[in-house]
């Protein structure tokens, strides 16, 4: 049998709840109308519950910031690996438009030589180089098939470039002007100035280009173009380059000048072959 003390305890329990209930719902009920003043039950709370309220907030705010930035800097950086991308895109397009004008630039000089040119021209491309400090070669794709012999000349749209040195039915070996061997005995570069001054052209170490005189005292002026003269296998008039400045050889006291070569060497791509000249643009005799 249960105590009566035991009673008690639940019954009070029981009411003690029951006066809550009545208070909250009192409260709910008072609070719920329009009004426009603030309950004394409600300041109180108020106050107890500010300080929580603004750590609250703090913190919200604080995580919010924080998200906003992280969402920025994801779209900035999205934004600047799209627009490197773009500048990339664009100086690659750039590069290449400035190469195809460049190489339109050189067919269209190439294409009004060769129509302009007094002698037949066998075009052909470049496929493969040897420099060191005395040889300066190329290779071309054409050869005997071709109609290309030993000692033709090879042309490209600024100037003489060299000569055939030997050929294969498919291909041909080009020495360059600068190449040390260029204008030895049995080449014949013989070499002109517009006064009428002759001379032969022979390169030194180092890719000098030199031209000597067959007088004691030629009139040259600085800039002028040096051409060839026709004399031996070279034929007439192909552009070698311009007069640099004068030199003397001491020990012959032998005056030369320095040539300037008209052909960008760094630059060789596509070259014409001069096939042979008639025996009367040849000239008769070698210097």
């Amino acid at each position: 049998m249960p105590s009566p003390m035991r009673n008690n305890k639940h019954l009070r329990r029981l009411l003690a709840a029951l006066l809550a209930l009545i208070v909250i719902f009192g409260l709910m009920t008072a609070t719920s109308r329009e009004r426009s003043d603030v309950t004394v039950v409600e300041k109180a709370i108020a106050t107890v519950l500010y300080p929580f309220q603004l750590a609250t907030d703090y913190v919200a705010e604080h995580f919010r910031g924080v998200g906003n930035s992280v969402r920025e800097l994801t779209r900035l950086r999205a934004d600047n690996a799209e627009l490197r991308a773009k500048v990339q895109a664009a100086e690659q397009l750039e590069a290449r438009n400035q190469q195809l004008v460049q190489e339109n630039q050189t067919l269209r000089n190439e294409l009004n030589m060769k129509q302009q040119a007094k002698y037949p021209l066998l075009t052909s491309q470049i496929i493969s180089r040897t420099s060191d400090n005395w040889y300066r070669t190329v290779l071309i794709n054409q050869g005997s098939r071709d109609g290309v012999q030993p000692n033709m000349a090879v042309v490209n749209w600024q100037g003489l470039v060299g000569k055939i040195i030997s050929v294969t039915p498919y291909t041909s070996t080009v020495q360059l002007v600068i190449d040390a061997g260029f204008g030895q005995t049995g080449f014949g570069a013989g070499a002109k100035l517009p006064s009428g001054d002759l001379g032969v052209v022979d390169t030194v170490q180092g890719g000098h280009v030199r031209m000597k005189f067959f007088i004691s005292d030629p009139s040259v002026q600085v800039g002028q173009p040096i051409f060839t003269s026709g004399q031996g296998p070279m034929p007439a008039d192909l552009l070698i380059g311009y007069v640099a400045g004068m030199g003397v050889n001491e020990s012959i006291q032998e005056k030369f000048v320095n040539v300037r070569p008209a052909v960008d060497f760094n630059k060789l791509d596509v070259v014409h072959v001069v096939l042979h000249p008639s025996d009367n643009d040849r000239g008769a005799n070698a210097p």
